[in-house]
């Protein structure tokens, strides 16, 4: 058909993400901020809570057709430190200085990767 898209392997998640359950990769991938740290941590390694909280309040913004405000951003923020941050951590895929706001590590394997490009 001559779509470029990446195949979707479920198990393939799951054996990437620490032997997880497919159902919680699922369920970590359906987050529209989790997606959207996961890329901007494959892209930029070492991001503060802040940068992140800066780009995805602009991703959300420009996918809804609205303007970001500081609101939006200190909702993500909160929201990136409490609950998406922690949870890739326990995923396994970046380490997370609670103490800096600084991710110190990023390990995104490609099927997460494959998985994201395949819903693009």
């Amino acid at each position: 058909m001559g779509d470029d898209r990446a195949e979707l392997d479920p198990f393939a998640l799951s054996s990437a993400v620490d032997d997880r359950s497919v159902d919680d990769v699922f369920r970590l991938l359906a987050s529209p901020i989790a997606r959207s740290t996961i890329v901007y941590c494959h892209q930029q390694p070492r991001p503060t809570v802040e940068e992140l909280a800066d780009v995805i309040a602009g991703v959300t913004a420009s996918a809804e057709g609205t303007i970001a405000s500081p609101a939006d951003r200190d909702r993500i923020r909160i929201r990136l430190s409490h609950e998406t941050l922690p949870r890739l951590e326990d995923m396994e895929l970046l380490a997370f200085d609670r103490e800096s706001g600084d991710v110190i590590e990023t390990s995104i394997p490609e099927p997460i990767l494959d998985c994201l490009r395949a819903v693009e």
